[in-house]
């Protein structure tokens, strides 16, 4: 009944357009046979292209029986006086009729053109959202949700035969899982017609990687093989990534290990070397007097905690690249937060003048307290190190937009523009470690992954001989209202 109705009203159509052209030739304009035999055939040859055959041939006949009614004598009748006009009229028909079958002819290899577009922007906007996808979940993914999306399939699944993954539209999926495996494993398209399902296997240079199934139309052969094509392509690309990114993970692994120990090396050597030459002279009292050994005594103490200082930023570093670091959130005031900090670097900022300067009704962060703390002593302690002696360390607070700054503001000879593009940068150390600073140059490469894990930013502003300033910024902890809200 669906079809029956549009392929009547296109008859009817086709007709009342023939009529429409009888009334005209012989009513409103008379005209002589020929011109209204030119005019059926224009109408006829427009009814070819916006109809099917059979309402064209039905047009072609009608037209035919009113050309010989109201054109050839005698008029008004359905026979013809001149046998010439036999000819004519039956010339006429099969000009209508060879006009009709070309006209559907055209409009159909038109549709097919129109399809096969159809079908390439189709399989161009899947390939691209898949070289979009990032990692291998996210690309199937993207698969799934975009054949749904670009073939208007009711549900759809995707099985990757490397990982056993099946990735799926909807939860409660019609597609049964053994038989998207088996499909795969057989490496032929499977139909079934009950649940309007089809099974295209995965396949690429002979390896089967997968089944795509789905639910809704059914597509063509050449349809099929070119989705699945695409789809094995894009399947492909993605492991290809996935073995890029494990391979150079390891490869940064290893250069990471590499420059750590190296570093490491650098850096243990002159606290070691202080330590055994204090502890050998202390092995000999008769060398040394009190004060000296209580000198010698400090210059140990100093040294070991600088070690500790030095295995906490590589334990640090380490936990952090290998993502083993877990935040334990809770909201922090930023006084608390700045005096912890100074407390903890305890004697180191004797040298220097602590400024601090945070407003009172400044909101409170949400973090993890450990961790943001050791960012901010890492910006704190670099100041202290690039700083002259005795002049000011400033320490201040701002909130903007929902976002608290923390700025730590030094005194120091600041950074050229190559270096403010690479002071977060694992192991690098500034033009001026000839000056005697100690360091491995992690400090502010931890600080910057603490943050950045905490979900915020940290810059630096410097010109030479102005001193630099580090900035690192935090959300606001929200109101338990507002994040109930946003929950919800």
């Amino acid at each position: 009944m669906f079809r029956v109705v549009p392929r009547f009203r296109a008859t009817a159509l086709s007709l009342v357009a023939v009529g429409l052209t009888t009334v005209l030739c012989s009513r409103v304009v008379p005209v002589n046979a020929t011109t209204a035999a030119m005019a059926y055939l224009l109408v006829i040859l427009f009814i070819g292209t916006v109809a099917t055959l059979s309402e064209g041939i039905i047009a072609s006949v009608a037209a035919m029986l009113l050309f010989n009614f109201y054109f050839l004598p005698p008029i008004g009748k359905f026979t013809i006086s001149d046998p010439q006009n036999w000819i004519a009229l039956f010339a006429f028909l099969t000009v209508a009729l060879v006009s009709s079958k070309l006209s559907t002819n055209f409009r159909r290899q038109q549709e097919k053109l129109l399809n096969s577009q159809r079908e390439i922007e189709r399989l161009y906007a899947l390939s691209r959202s898949m070289l979009l996808g990032d990692s291998g979940g996210e690309v199937r993914r993207l698969i799934v949700n975009k054949v749904i999306e670009l073939f208007e399939f009711s549900e759809a699944a995707l099985f990757e035969a490397s990982s056993g993954v099946i990735q799926r539209s909807t939860p409660n999926s019609a597609i049964p899982e053994e038989r998207l495996r088996q499909a795969s494993v057989r490496g032929a398209v499977e139909y079934d017609e009950a649940r309007r399902m089809t099974l295209v296997p995965i396949t690429l240079g002979g390896v089967h990687l997968g089944t795509l199934g789905f639910c809704g139309p059914r597509l063509g052969e050449g349809n099929l093989q070119a989705l699945a094509n695409t789809i094995a392509i894009g399947l492909a690309q993605s492991e290809a990534r996935e073995a890029h990114s494990r391979a150079e993970a390891v490869r940064k692994s290893e250069e990471l290990k590499s420059i750590l120990i190296d570093a490491l090396a650098h850096d243990l050597k002159t606290p070691l070397t202080a330590i055994d030459a204090a502890a050998d002279l202390l092995l000999r009292p008769d060398l040394v007097s009190a004060d000296q050994r209580r000198d010698m005594l400090a210059v140990i103490r100093e040294e070991v905690a600088g070690l500790k200082r030095i295995m906490e930023e590589a334990i640090h570093l380490a936990r952090l690249d290998a993502n083993r670091i877990r935040l334990h959130h809770e909201e922090i005031e930023i006084q608390d937060l700045v005096s912890s900090t100074l407390a903890a670097l305890g004697h180191q900022t004797s040298g220097h003048e602590i400024e601090i300067e945070i407003p009172a009704q400044l909101s409170k962060v949400n973090a993890d307290r450990e961790l943001i703390t050791q960012a901010l002593k890492q910006l704190i302690d670099n100041a202290l190190k690039y700083s002259p002696a005795n002049t000011a360390i400033t320490i201040s607070a701002s909130q903007v937009d929902g976002v608290v700054s923390i700025t730590v503001h030094d005194r120091g000879e600041g950074l050229t523009a190559l270096e403010r593009g690479q002071v977060f940068e694992k192991f690098y150390r500034a033009r001026n470690d000839g000056l005697g600073v100690q360091g491995s140059g992690m400090g502010l490469a931890i600080a910057k992954e603490i943050v950045e894990a905490h979900g915020g930013s940290i810059r630096v502003e410097s010109e030479p001989g102005a001193g630099s300033r580090f900035t690192m910024s935090l959300a606001v902890a929200k109101a338990p209202a507002e994040a109930e809200h946003q929950q919800a």
